[in-house]
């Protein structure tokens, strides 16, 4: 099941929606909770960690895009709802993966989550992917040694041990390798950190994750920035450089 937060200010609107998901695609679809403004919206997508969000464009508080923006990583996907054209080009910049046209038809409201679901399908098959070839890659001491990640041509199988850091940017990571090659992939930093968390990377700031392997020095200059093996210097984030710092105590 898709897990779904609508986010829209008229109350009609969310009504009419959820109507339309209970009676069209309640086996595809569960509706996890709703807001009616920037604020709620985004503290309801925090709390429930949709899936999907339904979110309308133009709000009295503010637009869909302000929502958004407020986000570090969007780790869900987003359909807009709006009842003017000249938004979906903006949508798109966004990264959103649909737009609806108010008034919503069943029609179109279908086709989207069908685009959606066999998105998710070809998703999971790649994640299986992934861990298959990591298992197959276990080290003596059943530390993983390569990381499969997708790109534009289609995947790159990497050494972890040879990984020096990572740069968050919106929907996609960078990648940045001991020989200097850069991989970027469309997982956002947050999937990654979760997976290299216990091979040796820590988290120094809201964009950036490194190989503690690779560190060579910390400078205390301006919060702090950590020197890497390939000669980089990357900013700490206030808030994580006690727990970077405890790690070399």
């Amino acid at each position: 099941m898709i897990r779904v937060v609508i986010i829209d200010d008229e109350k009609d609107a969310r009504f009419l929606l959820k109507n339309l998901v209970q009676k069209k695609l309640s086996e595809a679809l569960v509706i996890v909770g709703e807001g009616d403004d920037v604020e709620t919206g985004y503290s309801i997508i925090r709390e429930k960690k949709p899936d999907l969000v339904f979110l309308d464009v133009q709000m009295k508080t503010g637009t869909g895009f302000d929502l958004l923006e407020k986000f570090d990583q969007i780790d869900f996907e987003v359909i807009f709802i709006t009842a003017y054209n000249e938004f979906a080009i903006k949508a798109f910049r966004f990264s959103a993966f649909d737009y609806l046209l108010k008034p919503i038809k069943s029609v179109d409201l279908i086709q989207s989550v069908e685009k959606l679901a066999e998105k998710t399908r070809q998703q999971k098959m790649e994640r299986d992917k992934r861990v298959r070839i990591l298992v197959e890659n276990y080290g003596a001491d059943g530390e993983i040694q390569k990381l499969v990640v997708n790109n534009v041509d289609g995947f790159r199988v990497l050494e972890i041990k040879s990984i020096i850091h990572l740069e968050g940017d919106r929907n996609y990571t960078h990648i940045i390798m001991k020989d200097g090659t850069k991989v970027t992939t469309s997982k956002n930093l947050g999937e990654y950190e979760r997976l290299l968390s216990e091979q040796g990377f820590f988290r120094i700031h809201q964009s950036t994750v490194i190989n503690l392997r690779h560190v060579t020095g910390f400078k205390k200059a301006d919060d702090g920035y950590v020197e890497m093996v390939n000669g980089s210097e990357l900013k700490v984030s206030r808030s994580r450089k006690q727990d970077f710092i405890a790690r070399f105590s």
